[in-house]
């Protein structure tokens, strides 16, 4: 079976308006984004542990926020295969975006990402 041209679409949408809540600075209006993205039991698995849940999560993109004043995440096309996807991306300030780099694995669930495992490049640390 084939991976469908709408369930590349459907996942590169999903992913577009990931990085759009991670690159918004208001936690309420971030929040109120995330039902038409993200699973209710969502999380994100990273070096430093899990967020679980839409509040762990918006506090995690907070703390990444706060630690990082004016940077923004910069995506490349999802790579996708059979409800998992791959997106490469780069981090920093709008004048070096690729300042740190790193990759996210998605799984994606009756139309929502239900998960995300987060991959920084050594290099980057």
């Amino acid at each position: 079976m084939n991976t469908s041209a709408q369930e590349i679409e459907t996942a590169q949408r999903l992913i577009d308006l990931h990085f759009e809540i991670w690159n918004h600075t208001d936690k309420a209006a971030r929040l109120a984004k995330f039902a038409a993205v993200y699973a209710p039991d969502f999380f994100v698995a990273d070096y430093a542990g899990k967020a679980r849940g839409f509040h762990e999560v918006n506090d995690l993109i907070e703390r990444v926020q706060s630690g990082h004043a004016g940077f923004v995440f910069s995506p490349d096309p999802i790579a996708w295969n059979h409800g998992l996807g791959r997106v490469s991306w780069g981090y920093g300030p709008k004048a070096q975006t690729h300042l740190i780099r790193g990759e996210d694995i998605f799984t994606v669930r009756d139309g929502r990402l239900s998960s995300a495992y987060v991959f920084i490049d050594n290099a980057s640390r």
